[in-house]
This record gives structure tokens, sequence and C-alpha cells, in this order.
């Protein structure tokens, strides 16, 4: 077996490896490389879109693939993001967090995009209607102070459906 050629790693930081190992582990073992593959392509993409995440890498399989892999679900985002909140307080022990959740409307114009709606435009901005059409998101966020410096890390943002799934 050829020795493999690590070096150009070393930049990467140890605590990123195990970070990622630890939230692998919140998925079936099925799921792990499709899950790695789109986690590297979204890191490197500037949108954090999965068409550009899936464009940023060597995809081993067809783009239906990673498609159904998310669309159908065999693996569970709760689990997922529980174990991004135990990463998040693993990193911030004995200090006081928050949970903070935020609602965000996604301008859409196609009907044909997943969950979307009519919306009432809260904003109240001159340029807008009332009424738009558009996704509603809504994230959970961990907030973490010290002395004058906040943090806040997103670690759920699933689109709202009709069904709350």
């Amino acid at each position: 077996m050829a020795a493999v050629d690590t070096k150009r790693y070393s930049h990467i930081s140890q605590s990123l490896f195990d970070a990622i190992t630890f939230l692998a582990q919140a998925l079936p073992k099925r799921s792990v490389s499709t899950f790695l593959e789109l986690l590297f392509g979204a890191m490197m993409s500037t949108t954090g879109f999965v068409t550009q995440a899936w464009l940023a890498i060597r995809p081993r399989r067809h783009w239906t693939s990673y498609y159904k892999w998310l669309q159908k679900r065999h693996w569970s985002w709760v689990a997922l993001v529980l174990q991004t909140c135990r990463l998040a307080l693993r990193q911030v022990p004995g200090r006081r967090c928050y949970l903070v959740i935020d609602d965000t409307l996604v301008f859409r114009t196609s009907r044909k995009a997943p969950e979307s709606r009519i919306h009432h435009q809260h904003g109240s901005k001159a340029n807008r209607p009332d009424y738009v059409r558009g996704q509603s998101w809504v994230t959970l966020g961990l907030s973490v102070s010290r002395k004058f410096r906040s943090l806040a890390v997103p670690v759920a943002l699933p689109p709202v459906t009709k069904h709350g799934q």
C-alpha cells in the first residue's frame, strides 16, 4: 500500500477534523460519505446552495443521488442538529448560552419553489407590497457572550413546511 501524502493537509486544524467526525456520528454509516462531500462542497462554495456545493467537489455519484439523499431523508436532521448543539456546547463549557430563534422570509417568484407561498411582509417598506411570495425559514441559533463580544452559531435552518416537518 502506497504512503498517503498528508503534508498538503497540515494547515487544516485538527479541531476541524474532530468536529466533522463528531457531527458524522449522528448519521447512519451509509450517509456519512454523502454528508461529507456536500459539507466540504458547501465550505468551498461561496453561496452555500446545494448545487454550488456539488459543483465545488468531484462528485462520486450522479446529481440525483445527492438530491434523493436530501429529499428522502433516510437520516434524521434533528439528530444532526442535536449533535451540532452538543459540539457547540463543548466549545464553551461553563458559559451561559442562549437559544435564539429567527424567522426569515426568502422572496421567490416561482410557484414551483418548494414551500413557496404568499406571506404577509411585516417590514412595511414603501417599495414592497404587503403580501409577497416566498419561503419562510426559521433558524435556531446558539448565542454565547464573553465580555463585550457575542457569537451566534446557527444550528438548524429547516424550511417551514405545510406539515411542520
